[in-house]
């Protein structure tokens, strides 16, 4: 007996004296995805604080939510690059202790995994959700909200060209030019992570055989709710000279569905407006392709049309990267934005405009990333001569050992009633998505 009160009196306290720490995690009114690396919130914590991993709660608007924390590097204990993953909207916190007050409660997955030659299988439970991984680890959702169709494929496959031989620094000369996209990379690693109650992972590292030194690592949550988060690193080991640099997904919507329409804001830029002399926003009413919602003009056509392009076939190509765009079935009632963390800036510099990220519609493929072919039709237009050297040998971006290149986007698949109440949503979740916050 008296050993047990000796044992109580010395625990107690530490009990008492156990510190907990809060790092707030904050969105907007629709809940968005939120992927956080161990080592970060480590960084956020005090450096007299040591937390005790069973303990940690993620706390939504006062309740416990569902998370799950990934053994990335599969070492299989909590480490800086396991991530927590969990959904979110309004205030959140992330909360630790450095005593565990109860026994962590196991969850089950949400989604079953099984195999079939070339592909995993991936279906949730409630059998409302499923897609594809194939050898790559590019995502392909075959179902979504109990449709059946190919809602969206090869999610974060990459399309590269340039001058593989280039010797420019050393004889000034590029070589032969040549294109591909991430499906003819070698897969150097592939790993689908164990399946949580909030969403599923996967972790693939290809490699270019053309392009020597050219490696993608792309990491893919697909999450209960449809929400798709890509978190798509470029990494260069050695000298490139590059004329694409993207990350896309193909037949996003349509050919599945045959009403499928594009959407989007209107473009702050798009050179082929520039050229004639015009707005962005009157270069498609000319094409009847305007439709307001809450006073906003937005940008709607069907989305296997190539809208009569002023030159090329892409429906648009050298067009500001804007909020979200979309395809979306108003027969089907579904569809798939394209989100983006952040709105990006246009440079007045025309040069160094074009030198960034910019967006291209082609071929059913939302295209993200640098786009340098220069065309003629830049000097044939008074507004856009001489803005850009049609040298090609002063058109690809140069990229060195050691630098890297990074698209983060967010890819949801939703249902809205109508067009408007689409675009009233993707207001909304990239809204939310945007003013995501961590630790702030």
């Amino acid at each position: 007996m008296k050993k047990f009160l000796w044992f109580v009196l010395l625990i107690v306290p530490m009990l008492t004296l156990a510190k907990t720490f809060q790092i707030p995690v904050t969105c907007g009114d629709v809940e968005v995805p939120v992927v956080i690396q161990i080592g970060k919130i480590l960084d956020l914590l005090p450096d007299d604080f040591d937390p005790d991993w069973e303990s940690l709660k993620v706390v939504s608007e006062g309740k416990e939510i569902l998370f799950q924390i990934d053994d990335v590097d599969g070492n299989g204990r909590i480490s800086a690059q396991d991530n927590l993953v969990f959904l979110a909207k309004g205030k959140n916190s992330i909360v630790l202790s450095e005593v565990a007050d109860k026994p962590k409660v196991k969850t089950e997955p949400f989604f079953k995994v099984e195999k079939e030659t070339g592909k995993l299988i991936v279906t949730s439970k409630d059998g409302m959700l499923k897609f594809e991984i194939n050898e790559k680890g590019l995502v392909a959702v075959t179902k979504f909200a109990g449709i059946e169709a190919k809602m969206v494929d090869e999610v974060g496959i990459a399309r590269v060209s340039g001058w593989p031989e280039s010797t420019f620094y050393v004889d000034g000369r590029l070589g032969n030019h040549h294109e591909e996209t991430s499906g003819a990379f070698r897969t150097v690693s592939l790993k689908i992570l164990e399946p949580g109650p909030v969403a599923v992972g996967v972790v693939s590292h290809l490699k270019s055989e053309r392009f020597n030194g050219l490696n993608q690592i792309l990491i893919t949550y697909v999450f209960k709710n449809g929400d798709i988060l890509v978190d798509n690193t470029f990494k260069f080991d050695t000298y490139a000279d590059m004329m694409k640099l993207q990350t896309m997904v193909t037949r996003p919507i349509a050919p599945a569905f045959e009403d499928a329409v594009h959407i989007l804001p209107v473009f702050r830029r798009l050179v082929w407006a520039d050229q004639l002399n015009i707005t962005p926003l009157e270069y498609w009413l000319e094409r009847n392709a305007i439709q307001y919602v809450d006073n906003r003009p937005y940008i709607v056509f069907p989305a296997s049309s190539s809208m009569k392009p002023l030159w090329w076939g892409a429906t648009y190509i050298f067009a500001s990267m804007e909020r979200f765009r979309s395809n979306y079935s108003p027969k089907a009632k579904v569809g798939i934005a394209e989100i983006l963390p952040e709105i990006p800036v246009v440079a007045a510099d025309y040069k160094k405009w074009l030198d960034s990220d910019t967006w291209v519609y082609e071929s059913l493929e939302f295209r993200d990333g640098i786009f340098k072919w220069m065309p003629g039709e830049f000097d044939a237009y008074e507004s856009t001569k001489n803005i850009y050297s049609m040298k090609v040998e002063d058109m690809p971006n140069r990229y060195k050992a050691g630098d890297t290149v990074r698209h983060l986007r967010l890819y949801s698949l939703y249902t809205a009633e109508n067009i408007a109440q689409a675009i009233k949503w993707m207001e909304q979740k990239s809204a939310s998505f945007r003013v995501l916050k961590i630790g702030e």
